[in-house]
């Protein structure tokens, strides 16, 4: 919870200029480094940011998805993404910038918290009623 509320910290709705290559290097190694499932960047008709998250079930991913669409509307940027049952591609950019700027990173770090949160509380799930299930989950 401290770590969502550094992210949101000054006003969420403020606009970001876009980032230079240095510091989009910069954020782009660090969001790759905070586990074993990294986000990856894309060149296209502009620089954006590509995760695919893999949750267990459709509510799952689903409460994933409302998490992220509450604070995309508290930032005023709303991520491109693609929802098949379990699976939730998420695609983020800055319009008004034409590439990857600090609402991007922002976004993305949310994002894995709350993948990592929903995941975390699945795994405890079976421990805590005394079954013996494991469930996989996967982000790529």
């Amino acid at each position: 919870m401290a770590r969502r509320a550094l992210l949101l910290r000054g006003d969420p709705r403020r606009s970001f200029s876009s980032m230079s290559a240095e510091q989009q290097a910069k954020a782009i190694e660090k969001l790759c480094s905070q586990g074993p499932f990294s986000w990856e960047t894309v060149d296209g008709t502009r620089p954006t940011i590509k995760k695919q998250f893999n949750f267990n079930d459709f509510s799952q991913a689903w409460s994933f998805m409302t998490r992220a669409a509450l604070l995309a509307e508290k930032m005023d940027h709303h991520p491109e993404w693609f929802n098949v049952y379990n699976v939730v591609d998420v695609t983020l950019t800055t319009h008004d910038t034409g590439g990857i700027s600090e609402k991007d990173v922002r976004m993305a770090e949310a994002m894995d918290e709350f993948a990592q949160e929903l995941l975390r509380t699945r795994k405890e799930e079976p421990a805590a009623s005394g079954g013996g299930g494991s469930d996989m989950v996967t982000q790529h």
